[in-house]
């Protein structure tokens, strides 16, 4: 495999991963700003979906825990799906209609991530025996896998995975990884030189 081409599998592999991991992180503190909207008046109306677990896993106690104690929690699996519904729907929904308006592409990727959402569900539910989610509000679609409720989350998440991206791709950046790297002690402290 040509140099080229393996860095830009390896560039990939690292968006991937760091998408994955932004996810995880993001589930975790979401389960407390949940519950912390969830009391104030105005931001209710945001967080009115009902999330929930498997009742057979008996994680759902969750909601019930003091706020104070900033607890959190998400499945391993999620790594994937945070990875795939960034790699595989927003970046190639951004490329293709980053000429267009921020509210049309937050509705993009609203629905995009609402309808991944619902399939990788049914997917892992089929794959594991467990719901590893569902909602169970008056919103919920897709066989309780996602929610009406919940896609004005699921547009700023667009949002914010683009702007991940966008940085990801700036092409200063990009140089640079593809750059050789110092092979001696001298060239590093050029580096480190030109950097400041």
């Amino acid at each position: 495999m040509k140099r080229n081409a393996r860095l830009k599998l390896t560039f990939a592999v690292f968006r991937f991963c760091l998408y994955g991991m932004v996810g995880l992180s993001s589930e975790i503190f979401f389960y407390n700003l949940v519950r912390i909207a969830r009391h104030v008046p105005v931001l209710e109306m945001l967080f009115r979906f009902q999330w929930r677990v498997d009742d057979r896993l008996n994680l759902n106690g969750i909601w019930d825990t003091p706020v104070v104690t900033a607890y959190g929690q998400c499945s391993l699996w999620m790594f994937l799906i945070y990875g795939v519904a960034c790699f595989f729907f927003i970046e190639p929904l951004y490329r293709r209609t980053f000429r267009q308006s921020t509210l049309l592409r937050a509705v993009l990727y609203g629905f995009a991530i609402l309808s991944f959402e619902g399939l990788s569900g049914v997917f892992l539910e089929k794959l594991t025996g467990y719901q590893i989610w569902y909602y169970g509000d008056a919103g919920a679609i897709m066989w309780q896998m996602t929610s009406l409720y919940i896609l004005p989350i699921w547009m700023v998440t667009g949002l914010i995975a683009e702007v991940i991206y966008r940085e990801l791709m700036d092409p200063d950046l990009v140089a640079a990884l593809e750059s050789p790297l110092p092979a001696t002690p001298e060239e590093t402290e050029a580096s480190l030189q030109l950097m400041q």
